[in-house]
Protein backbone atom coordinates (compact mmCIF):
# COMPACT_ATOMS: atom_id res chain seq x y z
CA UNK A 1 0.00 0.00 0.00
CA UNK A 2 1.39 3.14 -1.22
CA UNK A 3 -1.30 5.38 0.59
CA UNK A 4 -3.24 6.45 -2.02
CA UNK A 5 -6.23 4.51 -0.48
CA UNK A 6 -6.12 5.78 2.90
CA UNK A 7 -7.41 8.85 3.82
CA UNK A 8 -4.12 10.42 5.40
CA UNK A 9 -1.24 11.42 4.04
CA UNK A 10 1.07 10.38 6.32
CA UNK A 11 3.21 7.39 4.75
CA UNK A 12 2.76 3.95 6.23
CA UNK A 13 6.40 3.85 7.27
CA UNK A 14 5.95 7.17 9.46
CA UNK A 15 3.63 5.79 11.54
CA UNK A 16 3.73 5.07 14.75
CA UNK A 17 4.01 1.21 15.66
CA UNK A 18 2.57 -0.11 18.52
CA UNK A 19 4.53 -3.07 20.14
CA UNK A 20 2.23 -6.28 20.97
CA UNK A 21 0.89 -7.19 24.15
CA UNK A 22 2.98 -9.91 24.78
CA UNK A 23 6.29 -8.10 25.01
CA UNK A 24 4.54 -6.37 28.00
CA UNK A 25 3.86 -8.40 31.27
CA UNK A 26 0.62 -8.31 31.94
CA UNK A 27 0.93 -6.62 34.98
CA UNK A 28 2.71 -3.99 33.89
CA UNK A 29 2.24 -0.10 33.98
CA UNK A 30 2.15 0.30 30.71
CA UNK A 31 -0.17 -2.44 29.94
CA UNK A 32 -2.66 -1.38 32.62
CA UNK A 33 -2.80 2.64 31.34
CA UNK A 34 -3.26 0.95 28.20
CA UNK A 35 -6.42 -1.56 29.35
CA UNK A 36 -7.37 1.69 31.72
CA UNK A 37 -7.86 3.70 28.41
CA UNK A 38 -9.54 1.36 26.33
CA UNK A 39 -12.05 0.51 29.30
CA UNK A 40 -12.68 4.36 29.35
CA UNK A 41 -13.25 4.65 25.51
CA UNK A 42 -15.15 1.63 25.84
CA UNK A 43 -17.88 3.19 28.59
CA UNK A 44 -17.76 6.64 26.97
CA UNK A 45 -18.52 4.57 23.69
CA UNK A 46 -21.63 2.58 25.41
CA UNK A 47 -22.57 5.83 27.12
CA UNK A 48 -22.46 7.23 23.28
CA UNK A 49 -24.33 4.66 21.71
CA UNK A 50 -27.29 4.48 24.77
CA UNK A 51 -27.53 8.25 24.01
CA UNK A 52 -28.06 7.48 20.78
CA UNK A 53 -30.44 4.28 21.43
CA UNK A 54 -32.40 6.43 23.43
CA UNK A 55 -32.61 9.10 20.88
CA UNK A 56 -33.73 6.89 18.18
CA UNK A 57 -36.24 5.13 20.62
CA UNK A 58 -37.80 8.65 21.54
CA UNK A 59 -38.00 9.61 17.48
CA UNK A 60 -39.37 6.34 16.59
CA UNK A 61 -41.99 7.36 19.51
CA UNK A 62 -42.64 10.85 18.71
CA UNK A 63 -43.01 9.57 14.81
CA UNK A 64 -45.31 6.82 15.61
CA UNK A 65 -47.73 9.64 17.71
CA UNK A 66 -47.17 11.37 14.58
CA UNK A 67 -48.65 9.02 12.39
CA UNK A 68 -51.13 8.08 14.88
CA UNK A 69 -52.75 11.65 14.90
CA UNK A 70 -52.86 11.42 11.12
CA UNK A 71 -54.76 8.30 11.07
CA UNK A 72 -57.08 10.04 13.17
CA UNK A 73 -57.49 12.83 11.49
CA UNK A 74 -57.93 11.04 8.25
CA UNK A 75 -60.66 8.65 10.02
CA UNK A 76 -62.11 12.21 11.35
CA UNK A 77 -62.12 13.51 7.65
CA UNK A 78 -63.29 10.39 5.67
CA UNK A 79 -66.53 10.64 8.59
CA UNK A 80 -66.96 14.01 7.61
CA UNK A 81 -67.09 13.34 3.73
CA UNK A 82 -69.22 10.40 4.32
CA UNK A 83 -71.77 12.90 6.40
CA UNK A 84 -71.19 15.54 4.09
CA UNK A 85 -71.94 13.07 0.80
CA UNK A 86 -75.27 12.07 2.83
CA UNK A 87 -76.16 15.91 3.07
CA UNK A 88 -75.14 16.85 -0.45
CA UNK A 89 -77.48 13.52 -1.58
CA UNK A 90 -79.95 14.64 0.49
CA UNK A 91 -79.89 17.80 -0.82
CA UNK A 92 -79.97 16.59 -4.64
CA UNK A 93 -82.93 15.09 -3.70
CA UNK A 94 -84.84 18.05 -2.39
CA UNK A 95 -83.62 20.09 -5.15
CA UNK A 96 -85.17 17.40 -7.68
CA UNK A 97 -88.20 17.36 -5.34
CA UNK A 98 -88.41 21.60 -5.78
CA UNK A 99 -88.08 21.27 -9.43
CA UNK A 100 -90.79 18.63 -9.94
CA UNK A 101 -92.87 21.22 -7.62
CA UNK A 102 -91.71 24.14 -9.43
CA UNK A 103 -92.99 22.41 -12.83
CA UNK A 104 -95.79 21.09 -11.62
CA UNK A 105 -97.25 24.29 -10.15
CA UNK A 106 -96.06 26.26 -13.65
CA UNK A 107 -98.32 24.07 -15.25
CA UNK A 108 -101.18 24.58 -12.73
CA UNK A 109 -100.74 28.80 -12.66
CA UNK A 110 -100.77 27.87 -16.62
CA UNK A 111 -104.37 25.98 -16.43
CA UNK A 112 -105.93 28.59 -14.04
CA UNK A 113 -104.92 31.34 -16.37
CA UNK A 114 -106.45 29.82 -19.44
CA UNK A 115 -109.71 29.60 -16.87
CA UNK A 116 -109.51 32.73 -15.70
CA UNK A 117 -109.22 34.15 -19.96
CA UNK A 118 -112.11 31.89 -20.77
CA UNK A 119 -114.75 32.71 -17.40
CA UNK A 120 -114.04 36.51 -18.21
CA UNK A 121 -114.82 36.00 -21.99
CA UNK A 122 -118.16 34.22 -20.67
CA UNK A 123 -118.63 37.45 -18.42
CA UNK A 124 -117.91 39.54 -21.35
CA UNK A 125 -120.32 37.79 -23.32
CA UNK A 126 -122.80 37.79 -20.48
CA UNK A 127 -122.58 41.60 -19.79
CA UNK A 128 -123.48 41.85 -23.28
CA UNK A 129 -126.29 39.21 -23.55
CA UNK A 130 -127.55 40.95 -20.12
CA UNK A 131 -127.62 44.76 -22.08
CA UNK A 132 -128.37 43.24 -25.19
CA UNK A 133 -131.27 41.73 -23.12
CA UNK A 134 -132.08 45.20 -21.15
CA UNK A 135 -132.39 47.37 -24.03
CA UNK A 136 -135.01 44.96 -26.07
CA UNK A 137 -136.82 44.70 -22.71
CA UNK A 138 -136.89 48.64 -22.48
CA UNK A 139 -137.85 48.82 -26.19
CA UNK A 140 -141.12 46.46 -25.65
CA UNK A 141 -142.05 47.89 -22.50
CA UNK A 142 -142.57 50.83 -24.02
CA UNK A 143 -145.21 49.90 -26.65
CA UNK A 144 -146.76 47.74 -23.71
CA UNK A 145 -146.96 51.01 -21.65
CA UNK A 146 -148.59 52.99 -24.30
CA UNK A 147 -150.98 50.05 -24.76
CA UNK A 148 -152.17 49.86 -21.60
CA UNK A 149 -152.30 53.66 -21.04
CA UNK A 150 -154.46 53.87 -24.32
CA UNK A 151 -156.53 51.17 -23.16
CA UNK A 152 -157.27 52.48 -19.88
Amino acid sequence: MNGSSHSSAVPHTDLPREEPERKAAPGTSAAQSRRAKNAAHRADDVEFAFEIGSGLLNEVRRLQRLLGERDKAIQDIKKEKGDLEKSVESLRTALRQQEQNTAKFKEENWNLEVGLQELRKEFGDSQAAVQRLESEHKHLTKPLALARDTGD
